[in-house]
């Protein structure tokens, strides 16, 4: 609570509570205010084999909740519960009541379970390394003991080609085997097993000293197991996408790992993690019941195929024994790959080390501690613990919304401009006037609307988000041969030396502010006034089309500007070379 507060009488306290109760309800569901604002839905399984989703330590909860919370209103994430066992009603949330449904013995070549279309993504929480009595196959054949069956490979594997999302992650060593080692594009984002059979030498090994280790030491004195339960986060190390060997300079992590307070660097701690690899080989074929084709498929439309990358690096250091383990050697290790499989037509997949970057535990304390201990709150204990928190759940909605079919991505976009253009008045917070015409509006002017509306955007969807917006629904459509400079998370391939020397003159976020802009200005030119219809009856593609025309004339501009300045710059510079003086050659010789 602020200091402030404590000055205030009952009745102004009353004011600030109901305030406040209603600035985070906004935040949520901004369709309390306008009626016409509806997010977009998004369906998701999340599915465990021994892990469970209810208050418990090893529970999901937290993480449930905070898909279940999404801020911004543009996504309201249709959660379903699913699990391999027979889970009771406490395990499977039963008092959550925006829990869509709840699926217990679930099965994958079920149709009622998971059929196509049912869902836009699946998310796998293994523990188990095997598991039994799980009757007969949807081929006559008994269910394996130590994996899914080939007729719920078959179906993941199809529910991914078209267009589904995936994320599967485990623990150390064999922990998760049996849910998610099989599992095209997963099994082969990550270690599902043992790296050696001598522990001193096994990168997931729970006890020897190459184990991955990323505890930290918090509030209590050594290095202790429950470490993982303070407030005290690892810090791990994203990979930097960048563009700075051509027009442009550009540095983003990748999408899952920026926030709205900007990269997303840290992550709950633990003893003994997995491990996040990229795929040794990207040329295999799938086969299960039948061929499916390649694992890793071509780019669309050419370029270079898309493959795992890992994303984030974590590290161990050097003497952690957390209570019992030998002494750490110090090393890195893979947190967390993603494939963006929309590059190549089908669905993107995302492996994490651990389950324990997602378990109450690890985030909310250990409620087996006394509760003066300040791991019995975990994050919660501190006032940075609560900022660390917020990042590591803003990793979890990245996620979410990476995830999603490219249709319903677009689908978000869209809300997420009409939020900015009417719920959020963008042009309202830094015009006198919004009465605008694309055609009359000057650089400046759609640089200073894009700049804030970009701010706005942030503050819930994270900076990489609008990122992305701009250049799907602007530079895309609008000015293609520019992406290549633009995308960050494109692959990088050699550019045309005669047309950029290498030196990155230009920081681009002024001209991507002024493309938002304009294409702002556009819409609000379009659609003057906030209307139900509107929302409902516009495509994805209507909308892209207006903004994009926007878009290109205050790009544009900004470019005829930029050329301007340049030969303004040129002027300046263009000073006279000194005058020679003549000298004065020696006589010749006579002869």
């Amino acid at each position: 609570m602020a200091p402030h507060l404590g000055l205030l009488t009952d009745e102004n306290r009353r004011l600030a509570d109901v305030r406040r109760t209603f600035v985070d309800e906004l935040q949520l569901k901004p369709g309390i205010f306008w009626p016409f604002f509806r997010p977009c839905d998004v369906k998701v399984l999340l599915v465990a084999d021994g892990l469970d989703f209810s208050e418990d330590g090893f529970g999901l909860s937290v993480f449930v909740r905070t898909l279940l919370d999404m801020p911004g209103g543009y996504a309201r994430f249709r959660i379903t519960l699913g699990h391999i066992g027979a889970a009771s009603a406490t395990q499977m949330m039963d008092g959550e009541a925006r829990i869509v449904r709840r699926i217990t013995q679930l099965k994958f070549d079920d149709p009622d379970h998971l059929a196509p279309g049912m869902y836009d993504e699946v998310w796998l929480f293994g523990i188990a390394q095997s598991f039994f009595d799980r009757g007969t196959a949807a081929d006559g054949t008994a269910y394996p003991t130590n994996r899914l069956a080939d007729t719920e490979l078959r179906a993941l594997t199809e529910f991914v080609n078209a267009g589904g999302g995936l994320f599967a992650t485990g623990d150390h060593g064999a922990l998760g085997r049996f849910l998610c080692a099989e599992v095209p594009r997963a099994r082969n984002m990550r270690l599902w097993q043992s790296t050696s059979a001598q522990v001193a030498d096994d990168e997931v090994s729970m006890t020897g000293e190459r184990r991955n280790d990323t505890n930290r030491i918090g509030t209590s004195a050594g290095s202790q197991f429950d470490d993982q339960s303070d407030a005290t986060p690892q810090v791990v190390l994203p990979r930097r996408y960048e563009r700075t060997r051509g027009f442009f300079r550009f540095s983003f992590p990748h999408p899952l790992l920026c926030g709205p307070k900007g990269t997303i660097a840290v992550m709950p701690d633990h003893p003994h993690e997995g491990e996040c690899i990229e795929p040794p080989d990207t040329g295999l074929s799938l086969n299960f019941g039948g061929p499916l084709g390649a694992e890793y498929l071509n780019a669309v439309g050419g370029g270079p195929k898309p493959t795992p990358e890992v994303i984030s690096t974590s590290t161990v250091l050097s003497g952690t024994t957390s209570d019992f383990k030998d002494p750490t050697e110090p090393h890195s290790f893979g947190g967390i790959c993603a494939y963006d499989g929309h590059r190549a037509g089908i669905g993107r997949v995302v492996t994490d080390a651990t389950w324990h970057h997602f378990v109450n535990i690890n985030l909310v304390g250990d409620r087996s501690v006394s509760g003066l201990d300040p791991k019995y709150w975990g994050f919660l204990y501190s006032v940075a613990g609560q900022a660390h928190l917020e990042e590591i759940r803003a990793y979890y909605r990245n996620i979410a919304v990476w995830l999603a079919r490219p249709e319903r991505i677009a689908c978000m976009n869209t809300r997420i401009v009409w939020r900015l253009l009417w719920t959020d008045r963008v042009m309202e917070a830094v015009l006198s006037t919004t009465d605008l015409r694309v055609a009359d509006v000057e650089p400046r002017i759609f640089l200073i609307i894009g700049k804030h509306a970009r701010d706005v955007l942030g503050r819930f969807a994270g900076q990489c988000q609008s990122i992305r917006l701009i250049l799907d629904l602007v530079f895309y459509p609008a000015f293609p041969q520019l992406v290549r400079e633009l995308d960050p998370w494109l692959p990088d391939v050699p550019r045309n030396r005669r047309a950029f020397d290498g030196v990155p003159w230009f920081d681009a976020a002024p001209l991507l502010d002024i493309g938002f802009g304009a294409a702002l200005v556009g819409l609000r030119e379009e659609f003057p006034q906030p209307d139900e219809r509107i929302v409902a009856d516009i495509s994805t593609a209507g909308l892209t089309e207006v903004m994009s025309r926007g878009g290109r004339v205050g790009v544009e501009r900004a470019f005829r500007s930029a050329k301007s300045n340049m030969d303004a710059a040129g002027r300046i510079l263009d000073v006279k070379p000194p005058r020679r003086t003549a000298t004065r050659r020696p006589p010749k010789k006579k002869s």
